[in-house]
């Protein structure tokens, strides 16, 4: 009995593609090695912290993204709040004051864009809604924190939160019940 193999060659192109997959994860590992020790040599502001972060954006976003849930709406939302975490780590890390501010306006341009990507195509996207939602759920809790005093509140975080409960509504009066059978789908319930 003979065997035949039908699997296709994997492409050159392919190939070549994981061995500079590899090398730049060893550039990225040596590079998130040696920052730190230098960092810490030198002295001085933690800015090796957003080195790595930067790292850590760019692998994540352009040489390996996610197997699962690779759709544009889950990977506009992983990078714009990759850039978010960074924004914060710069403020945080280095010049303090302004991430309170700049922070909510890149999450409301987040949402504006997870928005315009869902209702373009509608029955293509509802399945791809929960990015969208956990987006929206992290807004109306940073709103009402910044209701409660724990944030500073500001014109940023008001938009934010309204932007966020706008399209909460127009979601559900879009969806009506598939957006809760939606619900009960990814939470089992």
């Amino acid at each position: 009995m003979d065997i035949e193999i039908v699997y296709p060659k994997p492409e050159l192109r392919t190939q070549a593609r994981e061995e500079i997959k590899k090398i730049m994860l060893w550039c990225f590992l040596t590079a998130a090695y040696i920052c730190p020790i230098v960092n810490i040599c030198i002295g001085g502001k933690l800015w090796s912290i957003v080195v790595i972060w930067s790292m850590w954006v760019v692998w994540c976003t352009l040489l390996n993204p996610p197997l699962v849930e690779n759709n544009l709406m889950s990977r506009t939302a992983h990078f714009l709040l990759n850039c978010a975490i960074l924004l914060v780590l710069i403020d945080v890390c280095l010049s303090s004051g302004w991430a309170g501010f700049v922070v909510p306006i890149v999450c409301f341009a987040l949402l504006v864009v997870l928005g315009i990507l869902f209702f373009i195509d509608i029955s293509q996207q509802r399945q791809n809604i929960m990015p969208m939602l956990w987006i929206i759920g992290g807004s109306l809790v940073a709103l009402v924190i910044a209701i409660a005093g724990l944030l500073k509140m500001n014109w940023p975080t008001i938009a934010l939160g309204s932007t966020a409960f706008a399209l909460l509504v127009i979601t559900i009066i879009t969806l009506r019940r598939q957006f809760f059978a939606e619900l009960k789908k990814r939470f089992h319930i």
